[in-house]
């Protein structure tokens, strides 16, 4: 597995790790674990013809602790997909490739998923 490889399920498992320990908490924690989910797709889409399904099952794992209902997880994974599809190439280098990461994690800062998040309330699970 190459190195850009190892650091990318790294970041994945990183991220998997720390939204476990939120499950079954609701209000801004399923909020959190919905925004993370989002990042996690945005990665899976960006990085979908490296294999990454088969070294990484983290989207399982989400899917498996997110307090939602699956039109909610249908619905930012397909905001993930087209967010990715619209990415050019990244403003922060030279080369000829685009920032899939660091473009995701902003979009993960922003007011505008934030708001998006939000209106999926309606699909949280009752405990």
């Amino acid at each position: 597995m190459c190195n850009t490889m190892k650091k990318l399920v790294c970041l994945i498992s990183i991220i998997t790790i720390f939204s476990c320990s939120a499950k079954g908490q609701t209000g801004n924690k399923n909020r959190e674990q919905l925004k993370e989910y989002f990042l996690c797709c945005c990665i899976y889409h960006g990085f979908n013809n490296t294999g990454i399904a088969e070294l990484d099952n983290s989207k399982s794992i989400y899917f498996d602790i997110l307090q939602y209902k699956l039109p909610a997880m249908q619905k930012v994974d397909s905001l993930a997909k087209a967010f990715v599809n619209s990415m050019e190439v990244s403003g922060y280098e030279k080369r000829k490739t685009r920032g899939i990461i660091i473009l995701s994690i902003e979009e993960y800062k922003s007011k505008k998923l934030d708001t998006f998040i939000r209106t999926l309330d309606k699909y949280i699970l009752k405990e």
